[in-house]
């Protein structure tokens, strides 16, 4: 009888993982760590808006299948973007370095529910949404779109770029279980800083 404490989310994202092989984790995380370094890049783009400065951001890998699949089988990803916004700074102090303007992380959860049988998304900020297929959920969670990165457009004679990188772990265990733990981290995926000018 579980107890009055247990998560009702937590037991809907563990309930099959009781049953689930640990040599078939240990393989999945292989499979996953085998992805090229080049297989996965990050889409920016950016507009300047009179009420700011708007980014959208898609995360690319050659893996999504296997993610969807690992996610079925009772494991959780988990995704963070960050995004800064700049000032070039020029004359006669370039090496002073571009000054930060802004810098904003949203980061992103995703796992199969086993009793609703849908693929949920929960956002850092609390925020829930629920996919019945795969390319929904690839998309609302492998993407960011309108985000707000500045609150106010560039002033005349000013040089604002974006910058934005995502960094992907498509494995992350629920508790009880914690083979990650015992084989190291599991492999997590960083993609370049990707700089777009606000113009």
């Amino acid at each position: 009888m579980p107890s009055k404490n247990s998560s009702k989310t937590a037991s809907r994202r563990n309930e099959p993982l009781r049953a689930f092989p640990p040599l078939l984790i240990l393989v999945l995380l292989a499979a996953l760590a085998a992805t090229p370094a080049w297989a996965q890049f990050m889409d920016l783009g950016v507009s300047v808006r009179p009420d700011g400065i708007h980014a959208s951001l898609w995360f690319r890998w050659n893996k999504e299948q296997e993610l969807v699949s690992s996610l079925r089988n009772g494991m959780e990803a988990r995704i963070v973007y960050t995004l800064r916004v700049y000032r070039r700074r020029g004359g006669l102090l370039p090496f002073l370095g571009d000054k930060l303007l802004m810098e904003t992380s949203v980061a992103r959860s995703a796992f199969w529910d086993f009793l609703d049988r849908k693929f949920v998304v929960e956002s850092d900020d609390g925020s829930r949404a629920a996919y019945t297929n795969a390319p929904d959920l690839l998309s609302g969670f492998l993407s960011l779109g309108d985000l707000t990165v500045l609150r106010f457009p560039p002033r005349e004679g000013d040089r604002l770029y974006v910058s934005a990188r995502a960094r992907l772990e498509p494995v992350r265990l629920m508790p009880p279980l914690t083979i990650v733990t015992l084989v190291g981290a599991a492999a997590s995926y960083t993609t370049p800083w990707e700089e777009r000018e606000a113009q």
